[in-house]
C-alpha cells in the first residue's frame, strides 16, 4: 500500500512489550481505571436501557412505547456526542482535574435520577444530564491519554485504553443483569456507586497534565469560545453545520410536521441562503481579519472553513462510525430473529455442570409474557374472551379482535413475538401446542399450587403490593385449586374476578392481572415447559459482547503489533478487517420464523473477526487525532473528534431502522442487509485510502492542516 501522506510504511525503532508498559505515567494508570469505572455506569445502564423504558410499569419499568424509546437513544446519545466539542476546549482552558470532578458530581445524580423520574419528559431530562456528565468525561479522560503518552508509546497506549473501555462495557452489563431481577432501582445505584468510585479516585490519585490553568497567560471565556470554533472555521460555519445535524436529527424522529421530504427540502434552502448571504457580505468579511484591524461581528462574516483537512477526515470517520454501529444496534436484533442459540445453551450447560452451577440466566425465558401470550391465543382458539384485557396480547386488548378466530398469519405472529421473550417455535408447534391443551386438566398438585401462588407473589413485589403468606396464602391456593378444577385453563373472566373478590393479601384484594399471572402458571407452565427450555435462546446482547470479550483478551498485544506501522495504514487495513467481520453475517443463512435459525458459528467468528478490524481502527484514530492536535488543544481536538461519532449514531441508525425493516424483516433478506453494511466499512477504507494520497501531502501528514506548527 502507497501511503504519500505518512512516508515509508514501518516506524522508527520501537521499544520493548514491557519497557512501553513501564513508559507509562501514574496518571495514565488512574485515568485508565476511571475510564473503566464510568463505562461500567454508562453500559450497566444502556445495556438494558431498552427493556426498562419500554417495560411493563407493574415490574417496575417505565412502559412506554417504542417509537418513544427510540425517540430517547436517538436524541440522548445525538447530543452526548457533540457536547464534547464545548466540554474539550473548557478542559483545556481550565484543567481536566476539574472537570472530571464536575462530570462525577453530575454522574451521581442523573444516574440516581434516571430511576426516580417516570414521565416521558422527566426521564428525558434525567438522561440529558446523564449525557453531560459523559460528555465532559470522554474528551478530558481521551486527551489525559493523548497529553501523558508520546509518539514512541501511544499507539499501545490507546490500545490499553480501549481495552479498559471494553472492560467496563462487558462487566457493566453482566453487573446490571443481575441486579435488575432483584429490582430496577438497583441499576440506578450501581451506576451512581460506580461515579462515586471515580470522584474519589480523581480527588486521591490523579495529577493535573494541563498547565494553562496555572499559567499567566490564561485565556478568557470569549477567547476559548471563539478558539473552539476556529478549530474548523468560525462561527458563521459552525451554525450552519449545526442546524444540518439538528434537521437531520428531528427527521430521524419520524414527527409529521418534519420528515425526512420536509428536511430533503430544508436543507439545500438552508445551505443557498447562507451562501447567498455570503455573496451579498462586503469582500473584506471573509477569513480572519488581519492584526489589527478591527473585528467584525460574527455574522457580518463569511462561511469560512479553516481547516477543511481535519474537517474532511471527521467526516469520513462518520462512514466508519456509522458501520461500527451496526453490530451493536442491529446485531442484537438480528441474532433474536434469525440466528438459532441453542447449541450455546448446551454448550453453556455441559461447562457449566462441571462446576456445579448454572448459566441458563444467559439464556433467561421471558415466562410471565410467553404464558400471557399463549393465553390469549389459547382463549382466541376457544372463543373466550382475555382474563384482562392486556396491550402485550394478540388484539392489543380489545374484546373483538382477542375473540376473532386464529388464523395461520396470527400464529406466524406470534412465533416472532416469541423470539423476543427468547424462544424460538415455528408456527406449527404453536399450533400443535395449542390441540394439547385439555378441557378439564388433573387437580393441580400442592407444588404446583406453590409455585402460582410464588408467582403472584413475585409480581406484587414489584408494585409494592402486599404478599400472599400465611392463611392468606392458604386460602388462595385453595381458591386456585377450585378455580382450575371448575374451569380448566381457560379460565372464564368473570370466575377470576369472583376469585378475587374472595382472597386479600395483607387486607388488600388483589387486581385480577395479579391473579391471572398464578392462573397461567397453573394452566401451561408444565405443558409448556419442556418445549420452551428446548427451544430457549440466548440474550443476543450477551453474543454481541463477545466483542468486548475479544477486545479485552487481544486489544494489547494488536495494538504492540500495530505499532510498527504508521497510522494510516492500521486503520485503513482494520477498516477492511471489520468490513468482513460484518459481512460474514450475510452468509449466515436461516430464517426468521423456520425451524433452524442462521448459523450460530458464523455469527461469533464475524464478530470476533470484526473486533480484531475494531481494534485496529477506533484506538488508532483516537491516538492519531491526539497526536495531531495541538499541545494546548488535545481535549478540543478530542471533543471534535466525537462529532464523527455522533454522526456515525444518527446515520447509523437510519440506515439500520430502514434496512432491517425493508431487507431483513420485509423481504426475508438479512443478508442483503449485512453486505450493505460491510460494504459501507469497504467504501469508508477506499475514501481514507484516496484521503491519505490526495489530500495530504508529506509536510501535513502529522497535521491535517498544512502547516507544521501543531505537531
Amino acid at each position: 500500500m502507497s501511503n504519500h501522506g505518512e512516508g515509508p510504511l514501518l516506524a522508527g525503532h520501537k521499544p520493548s512489550f514491557v519497557g512501553t508498559l513501564k513508559s507509562y505515567p501514574s496518571t495514565f494508570w488512574v485515568a485508565n481505571t476511571m475510564e473503566i469505572f464510568e463505562r461500567m455506569a454508562w453500559y450497566g445502564f444502556y445495556a438494558v436501557s431498552s427493556l426498562y423504558i419500554t417495560g411493563a410499569p407493574e415490574t417496575g419499568a417505565l412502559g412506554f412505547s417504542s417509537e418513544q424509546r427510540g425517540q430517547i437513544q436517538a436524541i440522548v446519545p445525538f447530543f452526548l456526542y457533540l457536547m464534547p466539542v464545548l466540554t474539550g476546549a473548557l478542559a483545556d482552558r481550565y484543567g481536566y482535574k476539574k472537570m472530571f470532578i464536575l462530570a462525577y458530581a453530575v454522574m451521581i445524580m442523573a444516574y440516581y435520577s434516571l430511576g426516580q423520574f417516570h414521565g416521558f419528559w422527566t426521564f428525558l431530562m434525567a438522561f440529558m444530564f446523564v449525557a453531560v456528565g459523559a460528555a465532559v468525561f470522554k474528551p478530558v479522560v481521551v486527551g489525559t491519554v493523548a497529553r501523558v503518552t508520546n509518539e514512541s508509546n501511544s499507539s499501545m497506549g490507546f490500545g490499553i485504553f480501549y481495552m479498559m473501555v471494553n472492560i467496563g462495557g462487558f462487566v457493566g452489563p453482566l453487573l446490571a443483569g443481575a441486579f435488575r431481577g432483584l429490582d430496577w432501582k438497583w441499576v440506578f445505584i450501581m451506576s451512581s456507586t460506580w461515579a462515586t468510585v471515580n470522584l474519589l479516585i480523581v480527588l486521591v490519585f490523579y495529577r493535573e497534565p494541563t498547565t494553562e490553568a496555572r499559567s499567566a497567560r490564561r485565556r478568557t471565556l470569549q477567547k476559548v469560545l471563539d478558539d473552539t470554533v476556529e478549530v474548523l472555521g468560525n462561527l458563521r460555519f459552525f451554525i450552519v453545520v449545526f442546524v444540518v445535524f439538528i434537521a437531520l436529527m428531528v427527521a430521524n424522529q419520524g414527527h409529521r410536521w418534519f420528515t425526512w421530504t420536509h428536511c430533503l427540502y430544508f436543507v439545500p434552502a438552508w445551505l443557498l441562503i447562507n451562501f447567498l448571504y455570503d455573496m451579498v457580505l462586503p469582500a473584506g468579511s471573509g477569513p480572519p481579519a488581519r492584526p489589527g484591524e478591527p473585528r467584525l461581528h460574527p455574522f457580518r462574516k463569511r462561511m469560512h472553513c479553516s481547516n477543511w483537512r481535519f474537517a474532511l477526515f471527521l467526516l469520513i470517520m462518520s462512514g466508519f462510525w456509522t458501520s461500527f454501529n451496526q453490530i451493536f444496534i442491529t446485531m442484537p436484533e438480528y441474532i433474536r430473529d434469525y440466528t438459532d442459540t441453542r447449541a450455546m445453551v448446551r454448550l453453556g450447560r455441559n461447562v457449566s455442570a462441571a462446576f456445579g452451577t448454572s448459566v441458563d440466566w444467559l439464556a433467561a425465558i421471558e415466562l410471565n409474557e410467553l404464558l400471557e401470550d399463549f393465553d390469549a391465543l389459547a382463549r382466541r382458539s376457544r372463543g373466550v374472551g382475555p382474563i384482562v384485557p392486556s396491550p402485550h396480547s394478540p388484539g392489543g386488548g380489545h374484546p373483538a379482535a382477542a375473540q376473532a378466530p386464529l388464523q395461520p398469519s396470527d400464529l406466524e405472529e406470534a412465533a416472532r413475538r416469541w423470539l423476543s421473550y427468547k424462544v424460538r417455535v415455528t408456527p406449527q408447534e404453536l399450533a400443535e401446542q395449542l390441540a394439547s391443551v385439555p378441557t378439564a386438566p388433573p387437580q393441580p398438585s400442592d407444588a404446583q399450587l406453590r409455585d402460582a401462588v410464588d408467582a403472584i407473589n413475585r409480581r406484587l413485589s414489584t408494585r409494592g403490593r402486599p404478599l400472599f403468606q400465611g392463611a392468606d396464602a392458604d386460602k388462595l391456593r385453595a381458591g386456585l385449586s377450585t378455580l382450575m378444577a371448575s374451569h380448566g385453563p381457560v379460565v372464564p373472566p368473570e370466575a377470576a374476578a369472583e376469585l378475587c373478590a374472595q382472597v386479600s393479601a395483607g387486607g388488600q384484594t388483589p387486581a385480577v392481572q395479579d391473579l391471572a399471572v398464578g392462573v397461567r402458571h397453573l394452566a401451561y407452565r408444565d405443558l409448556l415447559w419442556e418445549t420452551l427450555d428446548a427451544r430457549r435462546q440466548v440474550n443476543p446482547e450477551h453474543i454481541v459482547n463477545i466483542d468486548a470479550l475479544a477486545i479485552v483478551l487481544l486489544q494489547v498485544v494488536v495494538s504492540f503489533l500495530m505499532a510498527k506501522f504508521h497510522r494510516f495504514t492500521t486503520m485503513i487495513a482494520g477498516m477492511v478487517v471489520a468490513a468482513v467481520g460484518i459481512g460474514l453475517s450475510a452468509v449466515a443463512g436461516g430464517s426468521m420464523i423456520g425451524p433452524l435459525g442462521g448459523s450460530l458459528l458464523v455469527v461469533v467468528v464475524g464478530i470476533v473477526v470484526f473486533a480484531v478490524g475494531e481494534m485496529m481502527a477506533s484506538p488508532t484514530s483516537q491516538e492519531y487525532v491526539g497526536r495531531i492536535a495541538p499541545r494546548d488543544k488535545v481535549a478540543t481536538y478530542m471533543g471534535y473528534y466525537f462529532v464523527a461519532i455522533a454522526l456515525g449514531n444518527l446515520f447509523g441508525g437510519i440506515l439500520s431502522g430502514q434496512l432491517y425493516g425493508k431487507l431483513a424483516r420485509d423481504m426475508q433478506r438479512p443478508d442483503l442487509m449485512w453486505t450493505a453494511f460491510g460494504g459501507l466499512m469497504l467504501l469508508t477504507a477506499l475514501i481514507f485510502l484516496l484521503y491519505n494520497k490526495l489530500a495530504l501531502p508529506r509536510h501535513a501528514a502529522h497535521t491535517l492542516t498544512g502547516n507544521q506548527s501543531n505537531a
